[in-house]
């Protein structure tokens, strides 16, 4: 909602864990960015979930905040080829036919 906030962490400056972990993976292997920058400002790495079994096991790794948003906002900043960033507000909706049409 705030362009000032691209590629900004949320409170918990960790990736990681059974869920964020795989999306993460997903990421990387489709030439993604996240991990990369992920490796680079790492403050360590562990492994989640260590008493459950091998398929309950999980990568999370805290990092430092700003380590990890500067490198990506700077890489979605660089303008990717068929990504277009614009920020606007919405003064009213208009309903009609049933579809809704923010103005």
């Amino acid at each position: 909602m705030n362009m000032q906030t691209i590629a900004q962490m949320s409170c918990n400056p960790a990736m990681g864990g059974i869920a964020k972990g795989q999306i993460v993976r997903e990421l990387d292997a489709l030439g993604g960015y996240s991990g990369i920058v992920s490796d680079l400002s790492a403050i360590q790495f562990r492994m989640l979930n260590r008493s459950k079994g091998p398929a309950m096991w999980s990568p999370q790794v805290p990092k430092r905040p700003h380590a990890y948003s500067r490198p990506n906002g700077e890489k979605c900043w660089k303008k990717p080829q068929h990504v277009d960033f614009w920020q606007d507000m919405v003064r009213e909706l208009i309903v009609k036919d049933k579809r809704v049409y923010g103005v």
